[in-house]
């Protein structure tokens, strides 16, 4: 048996001294000037760094600053001239800047220059060390070290990319999303954005998460941009779609056991389709998909999950299947995104006295829609509905009514979320006063009046919102259902001005699309009108929403 080795009890010391080519391939020099025995021998460029003397006399015709002097000749062969003699480029790092967003502490990562700022790296850790001590930098370009290492001798720098596979025009839209995108999907009700500290991690651990999260940038880029046949934004989206598609297949061969991945990638295409404006109710085949996947989920214990991830994609589920069921003929289908389990879920949240980027304070009241809908629902589909409601109706419409007047914003919200409660609340109420058909309804009587007041109040709350609040991003909702039941033309171009505002500060196609929806229910009379009429004018003028 051979024997075992020692361990090593001195430490290894690099010479310091030898040409850079000696250095850089870590091997001993010989220190043979003009050209050493190992470069000789190997057939290569043998270059030295400046003595100290020599240094003296090169910074004397430098200027205070310590630049770089830029009418010099290269001449590395036979001059033997150091880096102090090459025109360097600058470092990457100077050209990053902070965001002023609530996404500042990862958007300064990932800023527009990240497309231009990919550093090549062809010296080796050590011998970059090395550089920077035996060559003479000004502390103004301290940080640019690294970056003035790599154009050592006649190299071609490699580009080191932090997304492999991706392509330039990738960096950009990671970058958009990191500043803009991901801070107008969330409604800014907390300081810690959740599309950036829960969705951003998972998104560097799968490539469907990735490629959706620079899909849903490429949407919101492309509405901004106003094109609608964005090239770019189509080509990730499809990506994405195959991703998702390969995905649900491992899934239900078994070849992947947590449905977590699926499950958000699920609900970033409901929101990718909110960027871009749902413009053919694809976003219900998505909430189809991502039911199945937290009802398996959901079964999993709860260290599979965070807590923290699980409530957030909860409460994301809930919210946008919760508000995309105004899109569905309540006349011509009975389905529902929410059953008993998910339900009891998102009350189990409530205990905590949950405040969420997406539900805000709210939760409560969206919890109240699958009822409303169900009541509505019974009402239009009875073959022969009769002139009054049932008793079991309207003691569930009561029972509904109760709880939503009851409902009240929790105290220690910021003032724009408490009012965007409030706006909520009344959206709520005239969304239950129209669900049984408006069997009372003539010009003065008790239906319009219940409604026309809950619609007056609601103006009042919104008027007191900023267009410009990121609060608005949660507001298409409750603004379509209010919108559905205005009368006056004073109180429609206040709307108007209002949508035409917020699509233009956030960019994201479902407010536009509301204003276009609500356009044509103006032109309804108001028996026609109202929110449960949402759906047909959808269906008859093309214009599909995704209002989550």
């Amino acid at each position: 048996m051979p024997p075992e080795r020692q361990p090593r009890t001195q430490r290894i010391v690099r010479v310091r001294t030898g040409c850079w080519s000696c250095r850089r391939r870590k091997k001993k020099c010989d220190e043979t000037r003009p050209i050493c025995a190992g470069c000789r021998r190997n057939d290569l460029q043998c270059e030295w760094p400046l003595t100290s003397s020599e240094r003296r006399i090169s910074s004397a015709t430098h200027d205070a600053q310590g630049l770089f002097s830029t009418d010099r000749k290269s001449s590395h062969a036979s001059s033997g001239e150091d880096l102090d003699g090459m025109q360097l480029p600058a470092s990457p790092m100077s050209a990053r800047h902070s965001s002023c967003s609530s996404s500042a502490g990862l958007s300064a990562v990932f800023e527009e220059p990240l497309a231009q700022a990919q550093v090549p790296v062809t010296v080796p850790v050590p011998i970059i060390e090395e550089i920077v001590e035996d060559v003479p930098i000004a502390s103004s370009e301290a940080e640019n070290a690294i970056a003035t290492s790599q154009a050592i001798g006649h190299v071609l720098p490699r580009t080191m990319s932090m997304l492999p596979g991706y392509d330039p025009e990738s960096y950009g839209l990671l970058s958009h999303y990191l500043s803009n995108t991901a801070d107008v999907m969330a409604n800014g009700t907390t300081p810690i954005n959740p599309f950036l500290v829960q969705i951003v991690p998972l998104a560097f651990s799968s490539d469907l998460l990735l490629q959706l999260v620079i899909a849903q940038s490429a949407a919101h880029r492309a509405f901004r941009r106003g094109d609608d046949s964005d090239a770019v934004a189509s080509s990730h989206y499809t990506k994405a779609i195959q991703l998702f598609r390969h995905g649900v297949s491992d899934f239900i061969e078994g070849k992947e056991s947590n449905p977590l991945m699926l499950l958000v990638g699920a609900l970033l295409m409901c929101f990718t389709e909110t960027a871009k404006g749902d413009m053919t109710g694809t976003v219900f085949d998505h909430l189809s998909a991502a039911h199945t996947l937290l009802v398996k989920l959901l079964e999993q214990s709860d260290t599979a999950v965070p807590r923290e991830l699980k409530d957030f994609v909860i409460e994301y589920y809930v919210y946008t299947a919760t508000v995309s069921m105004i899109s569905i003929d309540a006349r011509l289908s009975g389905q529902l995104f929410l059953n008993f389990d998910l339900e009891q879920r998102a009350r189990d949240i409530l205990r905590t006295q949950y405040v969420g980027n997406l539900c805000g304070c709210w939760l409560e009241l969206l919890l109240l829609i699958p009822c409303i809908f169900d009541l509505g629902r019974q009402w239009m589909m009875d073959d022969a509905p009769s002139t009054l409601p049932t008793a079991d109706e309207m003691a569930m419409f009561a029972s509904v009514q109760a709880q939503i007047l009851r409902w009240s914003p929790y105290s220690f919200v910021e003032p724009e979320v408490y009012l965007a409660g409030f706006v909520f609340q009344q959206a709520m109420l005239i969304y239950l006063y129209t669900s049984l058909g408006g069997y009372t309804y003539a010009p003065d009587g008790m239906y319009r009046g219940l409604v026309q007041t809950a619609v007056t109040e609601a103006l009042s709350y919104l008027e007191k919102i900023s267009p410009q609040a990121r609060i608005n991003s949660g507001l298409c909702w409750p603004i379509a259902v209010v919108g559905s039941c205005l009368e006056h033309p004073e109180q429609q171009d206040s709307m108007r001005a209002r949508l035409t505002a917020m699509a233009e500060h956030f960019g994201l196609g479902n407010m536009q699309r509301t204003q276009l929806l609500l356009e044509a229910m103006w032109e309804l009379s108001p028996a026609d009108a109202g929110p449960w009429n949402i759906c047909r004018t959808m269906q008859a003028k093309q214009i599909w929403i995704s209002f989550a």
